[in-house]
């Protein structure tokens, strides 16, 4: 990102229009000034332009005093294109890019656009390395752990990655107490479910015990056999009862044969005696020997006894027929009646079996019902316990990532070359110690020919102020060098410095790290102007400004930047 053009209108101390065109502005800038002057308003503007706000400060309060509102108009490439932002604390933001307006719903979108989409430096990086204050960087080699993870939070923008470890943290702490809260549902689930089985078996054990189904299904069996042999008996009978009833039948048949001739032949005979009983042959009239009608009547008489002799023997028959059936009834009876005792019990038998299977049914069915329910309550629980299990172990994973492995491997790239860098400055200063920052960028210092290590407070005051003077600048050397921004503001890195150390330092600052940036120095002590390229002085002037609310003429304390060369 280049900021080539910047005006300033009603910025804090600044009355008017103020405009800078940092592309004839290059190298060392000396900004001088009395306290309270608005040296570091520059710095307080750029950010406002970019990001909207200043830290620390209500936007409010950045508007001159007695004024209606303020205004910065920036000019500038990032990402290749040409952007122009017009911002006002009331006003609504302009955004045009490549020459077109940028289409968004509000200030809120539009930021977010340029933030995301158009800056190619993060905001943290602009904002802890645009305005580098001596305070901020005081005895860095004697910071403690918790100072050093902040120092490299702010400077390095690895703040980043604490504020992101600590959302991490947020969501680890949020789905381990979901998860507990899972585990406890799990668990009670669980148990709901080995309770309800509990429940059921015993409940199907009191079933069981009240009735032996094995030795209900064999008596049921037996008492089937006996029907069947009962049915076998009944029809074996069945068929004897017959059998002898058909054979007097075919005796009755046959004797009835016998009547019915014995009937016949006797009428005839009766006939043959009717007809020549008078003496006298109806044909001739001749009359007829006697001996021949008593032979007729004798006949008659003789069939007449056959037949009653038959029909008594039918009638006998006959009778046994009855007697041979009724002996079989009651055989039958008691049978069938065995049958009926049987059905009965069989009946019961099945009742019994149907009310235990009902029994078993009902409990497997409610019960079956409550378990299969608390199993998916069980399944769905565990499911979501996974989940949260995996999203807990991406959560420990990112927080590696940003706790070590991000920061490790941006600081293992980082120290060597800050290591380098402080030691250059070091030998630039005259200075017999040698300081390394390991991987927790913890400052190690060695002497006696850089084989015994130190602690800070071991060092003299003024072997303190140099290194702390070479480490400022060891890291502001790489900071310049890995970030693409063309502005920063060195604000009294030089305080409580004698001249020839302040010269040495301004000797390699311009050396090192000017080029083609644009780096102000502010400092209150004199300073050479031959290491500056430019030189801004700063004033505070009386001035009247016109006050666009009570359209009245004040007087105020205004900025006056002068640019001396």
């Amino acid at each position: 990102m280049t900021i080539k053009q910047i005006t300033i209108e009603n910025f804090k101390s600044i009355y008017g229009k103020f405009t800078i065109d940092f592309t004839q502005m290059h190298g060392l800038v000396k900004l001088s000034g009395p306290i309270g002057s608005g040296k570091t308003t520059i710095a307080e503007a750029i950010l406002y332009g970019l990001f909207g706000n200043v830290k620390g400060q209500n936007n409010n309060y950045l508007i001159a005093w007695n004024m209606k509102d303020c205004c910065v108009e920036m000019n500038l490439t990032s990402k290749g294109k040409d952007i122009y932002i017009k911002r006002s604390v009331y006003e609504p933001l302009i955004v045009e890019v490549n020459g077109k307006p940028l289409a968004a719903s509000n200030k809120k979108n539009t930021q977010l656009i340029l933030e995301e989409d158009l800056y190619d430096i993060p905001k943290l990086a602009i904002v802890k390395m645009c305005v580098i204050s001596f305070n901020a960087f005081n005895s860095l080699a004697a910071m403690n752990t918790a100072e050093t993870k902040q120092f490299s939070d702010e400077i390095f923008g690895f703040k980043l990655f604490t504020d992101c470890n600590e959302e991490v943290k947020i969501e680890k702490t949020n789905q381990n107490n979901e998860s507990t809260k899972l585990t406890a549902i799990y668990n009670d689930t669980k148990a709901q479910i080995e309770k309800l089985k509990e429940k059921k078996a015993q409940q199907e054990n009191e079933v069981k015990m009240s009735l032996d189904l094995e030795e209900q299904n064999k008596l049921r069996a037996d008492l089937i056999e006996q029907g069947k042999n009962h049915s076998l008996e009944i029809s074996r009978l069945q068929a004897e009862c017959k059998q002898k009833t058909n054979d007097l039948a075919k005796q009755i048949d046959d004797i009835k044969v016998k009547m019915t001739e014995a009937a016949t032949l006797g009428k005839q005979e009766k006939n043959w005696y009717n007809t020549f009983k008078s003496g006298v042959c109806p044909t001739c009239g001749q009359p007829i020997d006697e001996s021949h009608i008593e032979k007729h009547h004798q006949a008659m008489l003789e069939y007449a006894e056959e037949y009653k002799r038959l029909e008594v023997e039918k009638n006998e028959l006959a009778n046994k027929g009855t007697e041979i059936s009724n002996s079989y009834v009651q055989p039958i009876n008691d049978l069938n009646n065995k049958i009926q005792e049987i059905k009965k019990e069989i009946a019961q038998i099945d009742s019994r079996v149907k009310v235990y299977e009902n029994n078993m049914k009902v409990i497997s069915s409610n019960y079956g019902e409550l378990i299969a329910e608390y199993e998916i309550k069980l399944s769905e629980t565990k499911a979501k316990l996974d989940t949260i299990e995996n999203e807990i172990s991406e959560w420990n994973e990112m927080g590696e990532l940003f706790t070590k492995t991000l920061r490790y491997g941006l600081l293992d790239t980082l120290i060597p070359h800050i290591n380098k860098s402080i030691q250059y400055f070091i030998d630039k200063l005259d200075q017999s110690y040698k300081v390394e920052y390991d991987q927790e960028f913890k400052a190690h210092i060695y002497v006696d020919a850089f084989e015994k290590e130190i602690s800070y407070n071991n060092l003299s005051t003024g072997q303190k102020k140099t290194l702390d003077l070479a480490i400022i600048f060891g890291i502001l050397q790489n900071i310049i060098a890995s970030v693409d921004f063309n502005v920063f503001v060195l604000d009294e890195l030089f305080s409580n410095m004698d001249a020839d150390t302040r010269n040495t330092m301004l000797s390699l600052l311009k050396e090192t790290m000017a080029g083609d940036k644009c780096i102000f120095v502010i400092n209150h002590a004199e300073m050479n102007d031959d290491y500056f390229a430019h030189k801004v002085r700063v004033l505070l002037e009386n001035k009247k400004a016109y006050n666009k609310k009570t359209k009245q003429t004040m007087p105020v304390k205004a900025s006056k930047y002068e640019q001396i060369f």
